[in-house]
C-alpha cells in the first residue's frame, strides 16, 4: 500500500503523517515533570527558587538617558555626547530602560567545574581565571531575552521570598533559548548568564 507524503499537486490527496499530533500516554510530559521538579508535588520536594526577572522595556529610553543639562545642571550633565544613563537614577537604577520585574521560580545549575578540575580555564593578560557557566532554567511561558536580567533574591526556609526583596545578585543573559520537543511545543527555557559586576557606587 502506497502511502502519499505530501499534498496536493501531483495526486490531489492529503498526506500522511508518519508520527502522531499528541503524545503517547507512556511518553515522558517534560512540560509537566519540569513543573513538578521546580514546585514540588505531594511527595516531591519543591526544588527551584524564586529569583526576579527584570524585563525591559526597549520601546522607551529612561528619562536619565544623554540627559541635557539645564541651569546649574548645564555643564555638569553630559549634554547627550556618551550615550549612557546616570547610574544613580531612581526609576531606571542606571539601566538606561524603563523595566518592570516579575517574579519567577526557576532551577539554576553552575556548569564549570572548580578551576583546574576541567582544564576550562581561560588565559588572561595578567593570569590564567576560571569563568563560571551558569544556567537558569524557567518554565515554558516565561519567554526571556538576551536584554532582560535576573536578580538572586532571599529565600527563606520554606522555599518563599522573603519580603521586601533581599537583592544579592544580578546576572546578564547572553543566551535565552526555549527546548522544544513534540511538534515544537516549548517545554522550558535555558538562560546562560553572566554575572554583572557593580561598579562605582551602582547598586542594585
Amino acid at each position: 500500500m502506497g502511502m502519499d507524503l505530501w499534498p496536493g499537486t501531483i495526486t490531489g490527496k492529503k498526506a500522511t503523517s508518519l508520527y502522531t499530533r499528541t503524545a503517547n500516554s507512556n511518553e515522558i510530559n517534560l512540560r509537566q515533570e519540569f513543573h513538578e521538579l521546580i514546585d514540588g508535588t505531594g511527595c516531591e520536594p519543591q526544588r527551584g527558587h524564586w529569583i526576579l526577572l527584570r524585563r525591559m522595556q526597549t520601546r522607551q529610553r529612561c528619562s536619565c538617558w544623554n540627559r541635557v543639562g539645564v541651569g546649574d545642571s548645564k555643564y555638569s550633565d553630559d549634554n547627550r555626547k556618551y550615550d549612557e544613563p546616570d547610574k544613580d537614577h531612581e526609576v531606571c537604577g542606571g539601566e538606561g530602560w524603563i523595566y518592570n520585574e516579575e517574579l519567577h521560580k526557576v532551577r539554576r545549575r553552575i556548569t564549570t567545574p572548580p578551576p583546574g578540575q576541567g582544564g576550562l580555564e581561560q588565559q588572561a593578560d595578567f593570569a590564567i581565571m576560571n569563568v563560571p557557566y551558569v544556567i537558569y532554567y524557567f518554565k515554558h511561558y516565561v519567554n526571556p531575552t538576551e536584554l532582560d536580567r535576573i536578580i538572586e533574591i532571599d529565600n527563606d526556609e520554606d522555599g518563599n521570598p522573603i519580603r521586601p526583596f533581599v537583592k544579592r545578585s544580578i546576572y546578564d543573559i547572553t543566551m535565552a533559548e526555549p527546548f522544544r520537543d513534540l511538534n515544537g511545543r516549548i517545554e522550558y527555557w535555558r538562560c546562560a548568564v553572566k554575572k554583572e559586576e557593580l561598579r562605582y557606587g551602582r547598586t542594585l
